[in-house]
């Protein structure tokens, strides 16, 4: 006989007050059997969720007999409506946390956005070590608070991780007893003990139904005028990467540390992540709900970089207004950024002092510390020192430290002293008014792949500005014969080197030399019949390049391409379809040697490392001097 919550509430009343099992059955009207098999699944229950089964715990288990069902928000307590409206506070209440300035702002922030009428996509970053995965716990148990109906997931690296914050919010909400802190925290002043548990206040969020309070997805008790619970779908579910497809769709998606390092360490597990978030991730999200990806940085071009370029497309509304706008404002719309950036730093240089050094300085943002208890000046001035660029990734969120990478964003923007490398007047294939064909080299090169991409670039240099003019530039994954085939049937060659040597001959400035790298699986493609007939009949130059020890000659390597770009020598298309092409090699190289990829910043270096076999600059002859009488005896030598 299945035993009722009325039955269930008054056994446990009776074993609380001592009554023996047998007294207690009679009290509770079922036969002993059947209480000991009561006994057993709370005993169990107990066991499952980590916690003494011990006789001890009675207690708790009369408190929440007692609890009654969700509260009205009319009903409920002052300090419960309070806790509803102020974060920092619910914290404290019934957690014991003692919040620090940026958690509060990162909570609120977070909730606005989940209860905007907008999709909202937003990426958080922050230090480690600075309670980022308790403050998520905080925040999700906010929300319910506020909002019963709600549906959230709560994701991360692999299911594991996901099920432990799952169970430790649903712990949280069952919980009868209020928490005691630390006493070694409450010391220090980091913990305090809860006043209260949320089930109080609210009311009782565990249902009755045990198949709807699992560890991998549950269902809070809704009000009466609500409905049936168990038509509702789960408040809050788990998932992990690894566990397949993602069922459901969510007000709120809460991904936690999804970046792992070991999954990360070549371009193709990057892509192959990159892929899976915006197919599997993103998609589970209702129209007016909020994707949030938190965690801490970890390289340059991780997933949280990769999330924070991506672009917004327009709406209706804003794509009838566009044509009253100047092309410039209209492309800077088109490139609205579509995540919302929540960047919290450990260090803030710009509030440094020596008095805001101690543990006992205020936070962020009054001093120059994210925490000074958590992340004290001690540890983060050893890692400035001993592990700069970690410290201004990971730590800082920064992308790169300014002397990392090859190039700087100021020296192709033109900020600052900087010249600039955009000709914002210039589309793909638009040779700069002035330039005679005699007076300039067109050079192309290749860096093919036979799995990954190919990145194809079309350099014209001018010789006496010395300014190297980007004609076009293709970076694509391909085939070698996508790259150069010969069609007997047509009896004509096709590909990106036949389009392109037509294109610059009608232009008027023809291809003269084409560098192509011939490292492993390429050096195969430059010995086919056909690229030796292309190369006799359209009398073009092709030398194969080899990548080897020369990419970080300090004289002529990679890094020699910098100065260029620092005094404005490179010259990119800044207009419609040349403008996105640009931004690859833009993208590159102002990353590189961190980048995620590299292959346009080695089809540059090709052009550059070859340029000096390829242009030999001409000198004039100038005269030495010589006395006049010396000149006059060579004279009369001649006669």
């Amino acid at each position: 006989m299945a035993v009722t919550p009325v039955q269930r509430k008054k056994y446990f009343e009776a074993r609380t007050a001592g009554f023996s099992i047998a007294e207690s059955a009679r009290k509770a009207k079922f036969s002993e059997a059947t209480a000991y098999r009561v006994e057993k699944a709370a005993q169990n229950l107990r066991a499952d969720e980590g916690i003494d089964s011990s006789a001890s715990n009675y207690r708790e288990l009369k408190k929440e007999a007692k609890l009654s069902g969700p509260i009205p928000y009319d009903k409920l307590s002052d300090e419960a409506k309070l806790a509803l409206e102020d974060f920092g506070y619910f914290r404290e209440r019934y957690f014991g946390r003692v919040s620090t300035p940026w958690q509060e702002e990162a909570g609120i922030a977070l909730v606005e956005l989940l209860e905007s009428p907008d999709k909202e996509y937003v990426v958080m970053n922050m230090p480690p070590g600075s309670g980022k995965t308790t403050l998520l716990h905080d925040i999700t148990c906010w929300v319910i608070c506020r909002n019963r109906s709600t549906r959230l997931l709560t994701g991360s690296a692999t299911m594991s991780l996901a099920k432990r914050n799952l169970m430790r919010v649903r712990r949280s909400l069952e919980r009868v007893i209020p928490e005691q802190a630390d006493e070694m925290l409450k010391a220090r002043g980091q913990a305090l003990d809860a006043i209260t548990t949320m089930a109080h206040d609210f009311g009782r969020f565990k249902p009755l139904e045990k198949e709807l309070w699992t560890n991998e997805a549950f269902i809070v008790m809704q009000p009466e005028e609500s409905g049936a619970i168990s038509e509702k779908e789960p408040t809050l579910s788990a998932y992990g990467m690894d566990s397949g497809f993602i069922g459901g769709r969510f007000d709120g998606c809460f991904w936690d540390d999804l970046v792992d390092p070991r999954k990360v360490r070549s371009s193709e597990m990057r892509e192959a992540m990159e892929d899976w978030y915006q197919d599997v991730a993103e998609t589970r999200l209702e129209p007016a709900g909020m994707l949030a990806l938190i965690g801490q940085r970890l390289a340059p071009d991780d997933l949280y970089r990769f999330a924070l370029d991506m672009v917004q497309p327009l709406d209706e509304e804003a794509e009838e207004s566009i044509d009253e706008l100047t092309e410039e404002e209209a492309a800077l719309l088109r490139r609205d950024k579509k995540y919302k950036h929540l960047k919290y730093k450990a260090h803030y240089e710009e509030k440094c002092s020596k008095d805001n050094h101690k543990r006992s300085a205020a936070a962020y943002p009054k001093g120059c510390l994210l925490d000074p208890r958590r992340l004290g000046w001690r540890d983060i001035s050893n890692l400035m020192s001993n592990r700069g660029e970690r410290f201004a990734v990971v730590y800082q969120q920064e992308d790169l430290a300014l002397d990392e990478v090859l190039v700087r964003n100021e020296w192709v923007f033109g900020h600052g002293n900087s010249p600039g490398c955009i000709d914002k007047d210039r589309d793909r294939w638009e040779i700069p008014p002035g330039l005679n064909p005699s007076d300039c080299i067109v050079v192309a090169t290749a860096d093919p792949s036979p799995t990954n991409y190919w990145s194809i670039q079309c350099w014209l240099y001018h010789k006496d500005s010395e300014q190297r003019f980007l004609l076009d530039l293709i970076r694509a994954k391909m085939e070698a014969p996508q790259f150069l085939e010969y069609n007997y049937n047509q009896g004509e060659f096709t590909g990106v080197m036949e389009d392109w040597q037509r294109l610059s001959v009608s232009l008027g400035f023809p291809i003269q030399v084409w560098v192509v790298e011939q490292n492993a699986a390429q050096r195969f493609m430059l010995q086919y019949d056909h690229f030796k007939r292309w190369r006799q009949l359209r009398g073009v130059e092709i030398i194969p390049h080899n990548t080897t020890s020369n990419k970080s000659d300090a004289e002529y390597g990679v890094t020699t391409i910098s100065q260029h770009w620092k005094f404005g020598r490179v010259r990119l298309m800044g207009k419609g379809e040349g403008k996105i092409r640009s931004m690859k090699l833009i993208d590159e190289v102002t990353r590189y040697p961190h980048g995620r990829t590299d292959d346009c910043v080695m089809a540059e270096w090709f052009f550059e490392w070859n340029l000096p076999n390829i242009y030999v600059p001409q000198t004039k002859s100038v005269q030495a001097w010589r006395p006049k009488w010396v000149r006059s005896t060579q004279l009369a030598n001649l006669r």
